[in-house]
């Protein structure tokens, strides 16, 4: 089974990417695909977030183990985090320039990825050189993103 994501990179100019995963990749696996694909060489540290319906970060899931209570990313498949259309994450690659990232899940199926564990079915818009500065609006929430513009069946 597959996963069709939506990832939105929190910039002004639209940047996305909508890209199909074998369901059983790991987490950590999935943060080296985005990073991959916005043109990043996932070196950097990075943390995924779940998040709620408005996009408001929740609970960390991180690259590595501080303390006994931290979720990490480790060999857990995305199955795990990606159950039905809609769920969301939010993704962080490199504390430093706190590039951040939308992703959200909207189609679960069977999909032809030619053996792949993933595809990149839609592009849009270049990164840009540096991070955002105004990660955050200054009511601390995130821009509002509309998934469905540009959405690729």
């Amino acid at each position: 089974m597959q996963l069709k994501f939506r990832i939105i990179l929190n910039v002004k100019n639209d940047v996305l990417r909508d890209i199909i995963v074998e369901s059983s990749i790991s987490l950590i696996e999935f943060s080296k695909i985005i990073s991959s694909e916005f043109g990043f060489d996932s070196s950097e540290i990075s943390t995924f977030h779940h998040t709620d319906d408005n996009w408001e970060q929740l609970e960390e899931i991180k690259i590595f183990k501080i303390d006994d209570q931290d979720k990490i990313m480790d060999n857990v498949s995305i199955s795990n985090f990606f159950i039905a259309k809609d769920d969301k994450l939010i993704f962080i690659y490199d504390f430093l320039n706190y590039w951040t990232f939308f992703v959200e899940l909207y189609e679960v199926g069977e999909f032809n990825i030619n053996d792949k564990n993933y595809l990149t079915i839609n592009s849009i818009g270049e990164v840009p050189k540096e991070a955002p500065s105004d990660i955050f609006s200054q009511s601390g929430e995130t821009n509002q993103i509309d998934f469905d513009d540009n959405l690729i069946d």
